[in-house]
């Protein structure tokens, strides 16, 4: 049995018609191709911001962390001297 392959053409849907990307204008593929660009660099743009905000909340509880333990060394240190 022979497979067809059957490859559909690519389209965008504006207000529920559909239009194939061959038929439009250059500058139409272009706008279509920054929103791409523009889409694919805000995604990365938010992964970069959970990233940083992951970061800033380790850094903090590692910050708590820091100063409890230096609290509690100094008070180590005091009831040691009396």
């Amino acid at each position: 049995m022979a497979e067809e392959s059957i490859e559909q053409e690519a389209t965008i849907i504006v207000d529920d018609v559909s239009y194939p990307i061959s038929t439009l204008s250059e500058s139409t593929k272009e706008l279509l191709s920054l929103h791409a660009e523009a889409t694919q660099e805000m995604l990365k743009a938010r992964r970069a911001a959970a990233i940083q905000e992951i970061s800033v909340k380790s850094l903090a509880t590692m910050i708590s962390a820091s100063v409890k333990e230096g609290e509690q060394t100094d008070a180590d240190s005091d009831a040691n001297a009396a």
